[in-house]
Parts: structure tokens; C-alpha cells; sequence
């Protein structure tokens, strides 16, 4: 007969997963709402997007608060912290008289996606065995771009039907309350998996992380593939100007990058064992920014999708392979590492943001396609010479044992 705790295991990773998700659908209904927004507040659509700003900006502080005190406080009451801020926020943006009140929503955005991308992360650890946190990272970079599958549909549908606030009351805050729920119920107070982890002075993480060469290189590679990976929000917005393609159709440009990106986390969680965690990630992170160099010099419409579409699968590859090293590389303060490549994570696409806006301004898609791609093969440098494979051996001792 199973025991508690084998019973929770079987529902950990989906709840894991929906809680990925759920944070990130007050983003995927802004993003597709903005300018229904933009006209609420009678604020230019530029003005509305600095939404995006904000949050990444709240990432980034509540990312090195975390960082601070995950080693002191339970991962599960810290987890269901961040959807506490992402259901608040939702509630704010519903009644938010003034646009700089929805700015202030933002904040509980942010701050829900670094707290619960974080401790996801550190959970996979606590609960999981090294052969199996590949696969199970895989599937939460999966959920993550299922928020954009799943929810962009249903966003549509109910904004039609009672407006951008209504898909917070009816969408974000009940999925999030029943993660919430779930979370609670489903997710053991205490770790299966011990690995010597350390009860020092609060800043003791931090110091031993940001001091360690490969730690340090990990955090960079994490900021750089982010900002890279920042030209998913300006595809459609380069194919509307560059090929004149509709709305509907940079709505199905969206909908297949994402369930791409999907298929690619699941892949390379299968992979990652297989193929090891540093050679999948050079691989495919090489790859996607090639992809990212090219696809704006495309003379037809469908030759740049096609291309743009692959960078989606060997992005979606590189994130869970990233993600699949950054945990193994100080076990000892996995949590501390982990909160603080969350903040990097929204460095990095505060620096996408930012970079976009002076290229754009200045000159053209196909420039932005140039710097950012740039920035990933940096970031593919950076990991190749200095960001180190501890999970080697493990993985060889076990394939013997296989033998």
C-alpha cells in the first residue's frame, strides 16, 4: 500500500506545473490585452507597456530578497507567498481606478513569478533524485509555455465577453486560489531529498554563490539566454510590419511557439540524462541564437516563421537544460542559487526590454535580431568555458550501474 508521502510525490509535479502556469496568466492577458488597457486608462499603449518594466524590476528585488531567506524559511510557505502576490495583483487589477494603481499590481506580478519560479525549483530539489530532476524541469519549462497555449484562448474568449478585467476575477485570481489549495494540501512540509544543506548567517548563500567562478558564470548565462530570448515578444510585432500578416495569423504565429517551446522543455527533459546537462545546453543554446541571428532576413513570410518556430523548440531545450545545471552546481545552497537566477532571470528580460526599445527606436527588427542573437552566443561562451557539469560522474556511475 502506498504511504503519504508516495501518494503526494505522484501529485507534486502537477501542481508544480500548475503553479508555473498560473503566474504567468496575468502576463499572457496583459500582453494580448494592452491596448484595451492602454484605452481604459487613456494612456499611450508605450505608457501601458512599462507594465512590463515594473514587474521585471519587482522580479529582480523580490529574486534577492529570496535569496536572503529561503534558507531560513520553508519552500512551501515561501511558494505559496509568490501565488498570494499573483492573486492580489489580480484583485488590484480588477479594481484599479487609475492606471498608476494597475502599475502597483504589477509589483505582486513580478514578485509571483521570481518567488514561485524559485522555489518550483527548489522543491524539484528537496523532493527529487538527480535522475529525475532533468525530466521534472523539463516539465515545468513545458507548463510555463503551456500558460500562453491554454490561456491565450480563454483570455480572448472571456474579454469579449466582460472585458481585460474580467479575465482577472474569472481567469488568474480562481486558478490561482486553487493552486493555492492545492499547494497546500499536495506538498510535504519537509524534504525527502537531504543534501547537507546549511543553517549559516542570512547573507552567507549569497556570498558563497556570487564568490564561486561557475556560480557566478551560470547567473550570467541565465541573464544573457533571457535577454535573447526576449525577441519571442517582438515576432508577431515584426511580422504584422515587415510581411502585413493579420492579427488571427500572428495570434496562430503565438499559439504554435509556444506549444513548440513546450515540446522542446519535454524533450529535453528526457534527453538531459542521455546526452548530459552541459552538452544539451551548449547544443541547443548555440542553435536557438543562430535562429535568432537569422530569421528577420527571410524574404518570405513562411521561411521566417519555419525558422522562427525552431528557435522556439531549441529554446524551449536550452531553458530546461539551463535549469537542470543551475540546481546541481551548489547543492549545498541550491535555494539561495536558485532565488538568485530567478532575479537574473528578470535582469534579463529587463535588459531585452530595454535594448529593444533604443534598436527599435533607432533603426529595425533585423538590427534587434542581431543584438540579441549576439547576446546568446555570449551567453553560449560563457557557459561552455566557465560553467561546470557536477552532475558528470553521478550520470556515469549510474549508466554503469545500468551495465
Amino acid at each position: 500500500m502506498p504511504t503519504a508521502a508516495q501518494r503526494h510525490s505522484r501529485l507534486l509535479l502537477p501542481v508544480l506545473g500548475l503553479s508555473s502556469l498560473a503566474v504567468w496568466l496575468v502576463t499572457v492577458a496583459f500582453g494580448l490585452l494592452l491596448i484595451d488597457v492602454a484605452q481604459t486608462f487613456n494612456v499611450p499603449v508605450g505608457t501601458a507597456g512599462t507594465t512590463a518594466s515594473v514587474g521585471s524590476i519587482s522580479g529582480i528585488v523580490f529574486g534577492l530578497i529570496v535569496s536572503v531567506i529561503c534558507s531560513r524559511v520553508n519552500h512551501k510557505l515561501l511558494l505559496l507567498t509568490g501565488l498570494t502576490g499573483t492573486g492580489l495583483a489580480a484583485i488590484v487589477y480588477y479594481l484599479a481606478p487609475t492606471f498608476e494603481i494597475a502599475l502597483l499590481a504589477n509589483i505582486g506580478v513580478g514578485g509571483g513569478i521570481a518567488i514561485v519560479t524559485s522555489m518550483v525549483y527548489c522543491l524539484i530539489g528537496d523532493f527529487y533524485p538527480l535522475e529525475k530532476r532533468g525530466r521534472a524541469i523539463g516539465f515545468i519549462v513545458a507548463a510555463t509555455s503551456m500558460s500562453y497555449v491554454i490561456g491565450a484562448p480563454i483570455v480572448g474568449l472571456i474579454a469579449d465577453v466582460g472585458g481585460w478585467r474580467s479575465v482577472m476575477i474569472w481567469l488568474s485570481l480562481p486558478v490561482t486560489l486553487i493552486c493555492m489549495l492545492l499547494a497546500f494540501l499536495v506538498i510535504p512540509n519537509r524534504p525527502l531529498i537531504h543534501e547537507q544543506g546549511l543553517r549559516e548567517p542570512f547573507f552567507a548563500g549569497c556570498r558563497k554563490v556570487l564568490t564561486t567562478r561557475a556560480t557566478v558564470a551560470s547567473l550570467s548565462v541565465t541573464a544573457l539566454m533571457f535577454a535573447e530570448g526576449s525577441i519571442g515578444f517582438y515576432v508577431v510585432s515584426f511580422f504584422r510590419t515587415d510581411f502585413a500578416i493579420s492579427v488571427d495569423v500572428g495570434s496562430i504565429v503565438l499559439v504554435v511557439g509556444s506549444i513548440v517551446s513546450t515540446a522542446g522543455g519535454v524533450v529535453a527533459g528526457l534527453l538531459v540524462n542521455r546526452v548530459g546537462r552541459k552538452r544539451l545546453g551548449t547544443i541547443t543554446c548555440v542553435v536557438a541564437s543562430v535562429l535568432t541571428l537569422i530569421f528577420s532576413f527571410m524574404p518570405l513570410f513562411s521561411l521566417s516563421w519555419l525558422i522562427s518556430t525552431l528557435r522556439n523548440l531549441f529554446g524551449g531545450m536550452a531553458a530546461a537544460a539551463e535549469g537542470s545545471l543551475i540546481i546541481e552546481q551548489l547543492p549545498s545552497y541550491r535555494s539561495t542559487l536558485v532565488s538568485l537566477n530567478s532575479a537574473f532571470m528578470n535582469v534579463g528580460m529587463f535588459m531585452g526590454s530595454m535594448i529593444a526599445a533604443v534598436v527599435l527606436n533607432l533603426y529595425n527588427y533585423q538590427t534587434l535580431s542581431i543584438v540579441l542573437g549576439s547576446l546568446g552566443i555570449l551567453g553560449c561562451a560563457v557557459w561552455v568555458f566557465f560553467v561546470n557539469e557536477p552532475c558528470k560522474k553521478p550520470a556515469e556511475d549510474h549508466k554503469k550501474k545500468q551495465d
